[in-house]
């Protein structure tokens, strides 16, 4: 009876260790409104008194998609060139 030699089977390479960290996620929506659209658009709120539109009816004064239009005025009630009411309109702070 002849002997049976085991070869030996490679072990797979152990994965590099990585720690793990926390992430930084400011928002979900990662796509930020381009610097001119939010000029143009704090421009003409600033040269409006008592304008206060909702998204649909900016979207279509300043040409631009919802989505877009809800980016640019996100940006400015974050940086409190604009407030947005209870019913879902945008306006200057008095």
């Amino acid at each position: 009876m002849a002997a049976r030699v085991r070869k030996a089977v490679p072990r797979p390479p152990t994965p590099p260790e990585i720690k793990p960290r926390a992430l930084s996620i400011r928002s979900l929506d990662y796509r930020r409104a381009a610097p001119e659209l939010v000029n143009r658009v704090r421009g003409e709120f600033a040269e409006m008194q008592g304008f206060s539109p909702t998204i649909e009816q900016a979207a279509r004064l300043f040409a631009l998609p919802a989505d877009e239009c809800r980016r640019v005025l996100r940006t400015l009630v974050q940086e409190g060139f604009l407030l947005c009411t209870p019913d879902g309109r945008y306006r200057r702070p008095e």
